[in-house]
């Protein structure tokens, strides 16, 4: 059986996590090929490469969507033609075998709480935001803004900009949120954690480590690394590479029963559980845990 992996880009440490993931639970079975397409961020080019799967007939695609509405058509076709697609983290519109996500409207509001706490309740946030109308960094920022609206009105956002999920980019813009506000930010929320990271070495380089806390998303293994160093301040960490297991898990299934995704009208959601990480508990992800 043949099965593509379609990232939005290959290089990211979370895509070859969810990769990892999946290769080694198809691994268990004989005659099983997976091959990674990589659309290098480009959503015409991704929905081009899923419709390029159906063409070639594929037994299933493993999807991280660019952009939901871009990619919605490409989907449709694949689950007409029956080939179940499997979304990791990020969906389409269109309904669809799968989606395995991470808790991103919870983890926003979680962090939320733990900046909160650090600050006492009263205090300067800047936000490092995802490429705009990203659904995860959307859900992040909805659960983050939410909760600070109903608990915490004695916390201010000072600025939001986006930095593409990039680290130079992000550290960049903590850059000029520094030249900015200077001493006013007391706290970073940044929607992943190459931006935390992007925002911990800007912060550093200005001679202000441990005068602002830095929290991110993700939990990936350089992240976890830079809580050690004290370079950010945490973490929602999520088990990537189990994530990718779940998700080949579920294609199985289907492959394997006599379930027609295409006839779906609405589409099942697996969350993978979340672990809020900072300095105290860092240690307790493992280094088999570590991704």
């Amino acid at each position: 059986m043949k099965f593509a992996w379609v990232p939005t880009r290959a290089s990211e440490a979370n895509a070859t996590a969810w990769g990892n993931g999946i290769k080694e639970e198809l691994d268990y079975w004989p005659n099983m090929e997976l091959t990674i397409f990589d659309p290098e961020g480009d959503a015409e080019q991704e929905a081009k490469i899923v419709s390029d799967l159906v063409a070639q007939g594929y037994d299933g695609i493993f999807l991280q969507t660019i952009n939901p509405d871009v990619l919605s058509a490409s989907v449709r076709e694949a689950e007409e033609a029956g080939i179940p697609v499997v979304c990791i983290n990020m969906g389409t519109t269109e309904p669809h075998a799968a989606l395995v996500s991470m808790t991103d409207f919870e983890a926003g509001q979680v962090i939320a709480d733990r900046i909160a706490e650090e600050l006492g309740g009263e205090g300067n946030v800047v936000i490092i935001e995802s490429t705009v109308g990203a659904a995860r960094g959307v859900k992040l920022q909805n659960g983050f803004m939410s909760r600070l609206e109903e608990k915490y009105p004695n916390i201010n956002v000072l600025d939001h900009q986006p930095a593409d999920w990039n680290m130079e980019k992000a550290q960049n813009l903590m850059n000029d949120y520094l030249t900015k506000y200077g001493d006013d930010i007391d706290a970073v929320f940044a929607h992943n954690d190459q931006m935390a990271e992007g925002a911990g070495m800007a912060v550093q380089n200005a001679g202000k480590s441990g005068q602002i806390y830095i929290w991110g998303a993700n939990g990936e293994t350089k992240a976890l690394e830079y809580i050690e160093q004290g370079i950010i301040t945490g973490t929602v960490y999520t088990n990537c590479k189990e994530q990718g297991k779940t998700a080949a898990r579920i294609m199985l299934m289907y492959l394997n029963s006599n379930i027609d995704t295409s006839t779906f009208t609405k589409t099942p959601v697996t969350k993978m559980p979340p672990i809020t990480v900072d300095a105290s508990n860092v240690s307790s992800i493992t280094p088999d845990m570590r991704w």
